[in-house]
């Protein structure tokens, strides 16, 4: 619909007429009259409204997208809670569901709550694996040989790959992480994946030479590591107010190297403000002089990953 013009108590009309056309079940008029109404107050109630207006239509992926604008919003409630899981569900957005439920753990919902939303996703799960086992095994293989397509289109398949129920996903992505061929992003997306899956047995992943293993329970998100923030601390300290366009550009450069240490990151960088000043002294060369002794090892580091970067082929 284009841009709607607001009257007195229009909000109101459109919601009271969309009410109206739910219970005369005429479902795109309904969607009509909320949609008209969320553009003119982004309201949560308009929201639910316009989402099972939608779903009634049989249109609930569009409904997700909708219900996902007002996401931390839904979380907040039970009855919301469960609606914005079992859409999920529907829409087979299993992943997300598991990192929803895994947050939710944390939070002030009742015991019972969590039990019985970890058994409506295992439920669902447990039913598409039981009737989409084609489409599970392509997709599965479609992992397996991720490395065969465009770095693009490899984060594309991984995000496709979430519609996986988790413990497939699990095992699916586990060639990814010990081929000495998958790309960096590609990694990071998934390990942050199982961070947020809260995946609590031990995980082997190839890092430059080295096979390596970690527990993704126990570490944290690339943008919450304590050792990349405090390299990006010593940058912004350093270049902030002297020069916030070259600050910007250099945390750019930066945060795509950090995709290639993650999650080893706190074993190799022991002094953020060397590797910070390694950074610039690597990409601004004889115009800059650092503050402190940077040792052969960091600037090796430095020019490896800025190789690596610069190599870069979407």
């Amino acid at each position: 619909m284009g841009d709607i013009t607001q009257f007195p108590d229009q909000y109101d009309r459109l919601i009271r007429m969309g009410k109206v056309a739910l219970n005369q079940q005429n479902w795109q008029q309904a969607c009509d009259h909320f949609e008209a109404a969320y553009q003119l107050e982004q309201t949560l109630s308009a929201n639910l409204l316009w989402a099972s207006a939608l779903i009634e239509a049989g249109d609930p992926q569009t409904a997700l997208t909708i219900v996902e604008e007002q996401q931390a919003d839904y979380l907040q409630q039970t009855d919301l809670v469960r609606f914005y899981l079992a859409l999920l569900l529907n829409n087979h957005r299993f992943i997300t569901a598991n990192q929803v439920w895994e947050a939710l753990r944390h939070a002030t919902i009742a015991p019972q709550v969590i039990k019985t939303l970890r058994m409506m996703i295992t439920a669902a799960e447990l039913e598409y694996q039981a009737n989409h086992q084609a489409t599970i095994q392509k997709q599965a293989e479609g992992l397996y040989n991720l490395t065969a397509h465009p770095l693009a289109e490899q984060l594309a398949m991984l995000t496709q790959a979430e519609q996986l129920p988790r413990n497939v996903y699990v095992t699916s992505i586990a060639p990814i992480l010990t081929n000495p061929y998958s790309h960096a992003f590609v990694k990071t997306t998934v390990i942050e994946t199982l961070v947020q899956l809260n995946i609590e047995q031990l995980v082997t992943m190839q890092w430059f030479e080295q096979t390596k293993t970690f527990v993704p329970a126990d570490i944290q998100l690339m943008e919450e590591s304590p050792t990349f923030n405090a390299v990006l601390a010593a940058l912004n300290e350093q270049l902030a107010t002297e020069d916030p366009t070259l600050l910007a550009q250099v945390m750019a450069d930066v945060e795509m190297g950090f995709a290639y240490l993650y999650p080893f990151e706190a074993g190799i960088m022991y002094n953020p403000t060397e590797w910070a000043q390694a950074w610039l002294k690597q990409l601004l060369g004889s115009d800059y002089t650092a503050s402190v002794v940077i040792s052969e090892k960091t600037e090796d580091w430095v020019k490896k990953l800025q190789e690596m970067t610069g190599k870069l082929d979407f």
